[in-house]
C-alpha cells in the first residue's frame, strides 16, 4: 500500500462496450482502439492517482462471454498485489452480468473492483463516460473491498444491480439493496460493506448448459422437461409476483427434473421484492418437490449463481447446500460482517465526503 501523500495506483481494464465506441449519429455504434483515447478525457485524475490501462479486449458487451469473464478476474487476480483498486470499463447492456460473475470468481476480495461504462461515447459532447470514469476512480480509492458498479449517481454492489434504463443517465438500480454510496456534491456511504471473511482466491469455472423460462399466462410446464432434453444441466424458471407457479403440471414437472439431478431455481418476474415460495399453492408444491428460491437474487445473480455452482462440478446435495449460502452478498444474511467506515483515506481529500444516508 501507497504511504502517507503517495498516489493510490489503479489499473483500469478496457472490454470495451459504448465509452469507447465510435460512430453513430446515423449510423451504428462500433469499438474503437482503446489505448491512448480514454485518459486524455479525464485529464486531472493522473494528479490523485496513478493510473495504467490494459486491454482485456474490445467488444460491443453482448459478446461478452464466461471465458471473457474469467480472463478479466484472471487479470486482477495476476496484478492483484500491484494496485490498490481497479476499474473495468465495460458496455452497460451486460455490465450487471460481468460484475456479478467476478463478485463470485474473486472471493474474499479486499480491494475495490468498480464497473462503468456510458450511455454515450467518450468522444461525444454530452457524454455521461467522463463523470462515470471520475467517480468510479474515486470509488476505487475507498475502503469498498467488493465488486461495484457505478453508474449515473450511484454505487451498486455488482451482483445486486440491473440495468433498467436505454435512455437514461442513471440507467442501473439495486432493487433490494440501497447504493453503497450515493454520489452528488458529496459521497455518501449507505448500505453497509461487506468485510471479507478469509484470504483472497481466484476460483473460476462457469456452465452455460442452462435453461432460462420465463413463465406466462397458459404456458405448458412441458417447457421443463424440454429443456432438459436439449442438455440444460440446471434451470432458472421465472414465475409470477412471489415466485408463484400454475397448479397445473409445474409441480410435476419440477418433480421430475429434482429426480434427475437437475436444480432448478425459482425467481420472479417483479425486479423488487423477495420470492417466497411459501405463500401460495403454486410456489409451496414447487419447494415440496425441490426447487429452490432466488430470495431477493436479481435476475442476473440467480443466472449466474447457478451457472457457477454447476462449474464447480459438486454433487447436486452439496449444489443444493451451496445455493442459500452468500457467495458474495447477493443474498442477505443476519450473520453478514460489514465494515464501519468504507471511506477509509480516500484519494481526493476529505471534502469528497458526507456522513451517513
Amino acid at each position: 500500500m501507497p504511504g502517507t501523500g503517495e498516489k493510490k495506483r489503479l489499473l483500469f481494464l478496457h472490454t470495451g462496450g459504448t465509452l469507447g465506441m465510435l460512430g453513430g449519429e446515423p449510423g451504428p455504434l462500433h469499438p474503437a482502439h482503446y489505448a491512448e483515447n480514454v485518459f486524455p478525457f479525464v485529464k486531472g485524475l493522473e494528479e490523485k492517482v496513478e493510473l495504467t490501462g490494459l486491454q482485456i479486449c474490445n467488444l460491443d458487451s453482448t459478446d461478452i462471454t464466461p471465458a471473457l469473464w474469467e480472463e478479466m478476474g484472471r487479470a486482477i487476480t495476476e496484478r492483484y498485489d500491484e494496485y490498490e483498486g481497479f476499474v473495468v470499463l465495460h458496455g452497460t447492456d451486460t455490465m450487471a452480468w460481468s460484475a456479478t460473475a467476478l463478485s463470485f470468481m474473486l472471493q474474499n476480495l479486499q480491494k475495490p473492483v468498480i464497473f462503468t461504462g456510458a450511455q454515450r461515447s467518450l468522444a461525444q459532447l454530452r457524454s455521461d463516460a467522463r463523470a462515470n470514469i471520475i467517480h468510479s476512480a474515486i470509488c476505487a480509492t475507498l475502503n469498498i473491498p467488493e465488486v461495484c458498479l457505478f453508474f449515473g449517481s450511484h454505487l451498486l454492489r455488482g451482483n445486486r444491480a440491473t440495468k433498467t434504463s436505454i435512455q437514461s443517465y442513471d440507467a442501473f438500480e439495486s432493487p433490494n439493496l440501497r447504493p453503497l454510496v450515493d454520489v452528488g456534491v458529496k459521497l455518501k456511504y449507505g448500505a453497509a460493506t461487506l468485510w471479507p471473511e478469509g484470504d483472497f482466491c481466484f476460483k473460476s469455472g462457469f456452465c452455460t448448459d442452462i435453461s432460462v423460462i420465463t413463465l406466462f399466462p397458459g404456458m405448458s410446464s412441458l417447457a421443463i422437461r424440454r429443456a432438459i432434453e436439449a442438455g440444460a444441466r440446471g434451470i432458472v424458471l421465472f414465475g409470477f409476483g412471489s415466485g408463484n407457479l400454475p397448479l397445473e403440471g409445474w409441480s410435476d414437472a419440477i418433480a421430475e427434473a429434482s429426480e434427475q439431478g437437475v436444480p432448478v431455481v425459482v425467481g420472479s418476474q417483479c425486479s423488487h421484492g423477495w420470492v417466497d415460495l411459501t405463500a401460495y399453492e403454486g410456489g409451496a408444491f414447487a419447494l415440496s418437490v425441490g426447487a429452490l428460491s432466488a430470495a431477493e437474487m436479481t435476475r442476473e445473480a440467480a443466472v449466474v449463481k447457478l451457472m457457477f455452482l454447476l462449474g464447480q462440478e459438486l454433487p447436486i446435495d452439496a449444489l443444493r447446500a451451496a445455493w442459500s449460502v452468500p457467495l458474495a452478498g447477493e443474498i442477505s444474511t443476519p450473520e453478514a460482517r460489514f465494515l464501519e467506515n468504507p471511506f477509509g483515506d480516500g484519494a481526493f481529500g476529505d471534502d469528497t465526503f458526507g456522513g451517513n444516508t
